[in-house]
């Protein structure tokens, strides 16, 4: 009966060892491909930031056990902030009141922003039919309309925080969902 015991704590303890073990082994993968998207090589580029920022949405964080689903959940979000950055815009563009030079550099911005959305939409379609090239192309194409907004508002000398920002997580949820497609 001793024996018996014995073989069944062990058992409990080997089963439990893997168990751990195993999980460890998935919260290290999907850290290391959460890094590995964060891996991006531009001026302005803040690796920790990127990493806490993908980390911080339970959609991204949890998706990170592929690359295929996490290029699709960094996209997914990446386009949910640029739709809020868009609305933004175009409710700053509606309210009126603003000077001429600020007026334009917002309309400038809107219509960019209609490509960064459209551009995040494409991606996604174009990641789910497994066309990884034109997904990284689209996405690319997200990240230099977002630029150019930035440079509607810094070539007139003004600035928008608000704006500034979604340009930003525009260039972080696109470029490290660009690196996560070339993975594939």
């Amino acid at each position: 009966m001793s024996c018996l015991r014995n073989i069944s704590v062990f058992s409990i303890f080997f089963l439990s060892f893997f168990l751990l073990l195993a999980l460890q082994t998935k919260a290290n993968f999907n850290s290391n491909l959460i890094e590995k998207a964060c891996t991006v090589y531009r001026p302005n580029w803040d690796f920790d930031f990127c990493i806490k920022l993908l980390n911080s949405d339970p959609k991204i964080s949890s998706s990170a056990t592929t690359p295929f689903d996490l290029a699709i959940a960094i996209i997914q979000v990446g386009n949910s902030h640029a739709s809020e950055t868009q609305d933004y815009i175009n409710q700053k563009l509606s309210q009126g009141g603003t000077n001429p030079i600020v007026s334009s550099a917002l309309s400038v911005c809107s219509k960019w922003y209609g490509g960064v959305v459209g551009a995040f939409v494409t991606a996604l379609d174009d990641v789910q039919e497994k066309k990884f090239q034109v997904a990284s192309d689209h996405i690319e194409s997200a990240n230099d309309y977002a630029k150019n907004c930035e440079e509607a508002f810094s070539s007139r000398n003004i600035q928008d925080d608000g704006i500034s920002k979604g340009d930003n997580l525009v260039m972080y949820f696109s470029l490290s969902a660009g690196v996560v497609i070339n993975i594939h």
